[in-house]
């Protein structure tokens, strides 16, 4: 089931899933659905304190253990046998409940916060399913979850707007940016997309130095999901402030191959480990 929601949802992920060896793939599947269902019943309520209590009920059965609860038994089977940090999954609960509220940053530090509640506790959750969950490689997967958030976040503007969501920060935009206005400020919006999409680059680097730590039999996988999502923003960069009125950017599935080949021939080579870098300043405890 958790391949099909995979399938069904992810489709960069779907594509990057496929180099992974078949009992990994079914994990990752099977995390991917827990997260999945997380989101939807932010992004999908019809009835906002309806879905406010099943987070909440949610929470507490996996702060619990509670394997009774359905939607807590994935992650939770997932935490028994791989050592899932449960601060992570409740992180990530708790972020995406704010959602239920409309959104509107303040400011860079509150969209690195938001990140990494949304996607950086993601990769920390990968990291133990892979069996590389150490204080030496969760700072590499920690970047590389924010960068893909950041990558959505500028894909999606115009459809977050419309569910009353700003998650550009207040300080990089026009006074008069509002959910409601922002659709028709396209020229006056991109310069904080483009901002946006300079912060994910530097955490695709940061991520990327961390792919040496990973078993050789996962890496492909790993560098492809992060590659294909990347270029999603060279697709919005490429197409300017256009983008915002074209409809959501996805990327060609020729191209998708073509990276998909890249990422098997560069995995093959001997991968150079290098020290993380300085903590980054705009990511408040993420780190720690």
């Amino acid at each position: 089931m958790s391949v099909a929601v995979l399938a069904r949802c992810g489709r960069s992920f779907r594509l990057a899933g496929r180099l992974l060896p078949g009992d990994t793939l079914r994990e990752a599947a099977s995390l991917y659905a827990f997260c999945r269902t997380v989101d939807d019943l932010a992004d999908e309520a019809t009835d906002p304190a309806a879905a406010r209590a099943e987070l909440l009920a949610l929470r507490k059965a996996i702060r619990a253990g509670d394997r009774t609860h359905g939607p807590a038994q994935s992650f939770l089977q997932l935490q028994a046998s791989h050592g899932l940090s449960v601060r992570s999954a409740v992180t990530l609960i708790d972020t995406v409940t704010r959602d239920l509220e409309p959104v509107r940053l303040a400011d860079e530090r509150a969209l690195m916060e938001y990140a990494y509640g949304a996607a950086g506790t993601v990769g920390e959750m990968m990291c133990a399913l892979l069996g590389v969950g150490t204080a030496q490689t969760w700072p590499y997967a920690i970047d590389l979850g924010m960068a893909m958030q950041l990558t959505n976040i500028a894909r999606d503007v115009i459809e977050d707007a419309g569910r009353g969501r700003i998650y550009l920060p207040a300080t990089w935009l026009p006074d008069d940016v509002t959910p409601g206005t922002l659709p028709e400020c396209a020229n006056a919006v991109f310069p904080a997309v483009r901002r946006l999409l300079e912060h994910a680059e530097r955490r695709y680097r940061n991520g990327a130095r961390g792919f040496a730590h990973l078993p050789p039999r996962v890496r492909p996988a790993i560098q492809a999901a992060a590659r294909l999502y990347e270029e999603i923003g060279v697709r919005i960069l490429r197409q300017g402030p256009a983008y915002l009125s074209a409809g959501r950017c996805v990327v060609p599935t020729g191209r998708k191959l073509v990276l998909l080949v890249s990422c098997l021939i560069g995995a093959q080579r001997a991968p150079h480990l290098s020290p993380y870098p300085a903590a980054l300043p705009d990511v408040p405890g993420a780190h720690a």
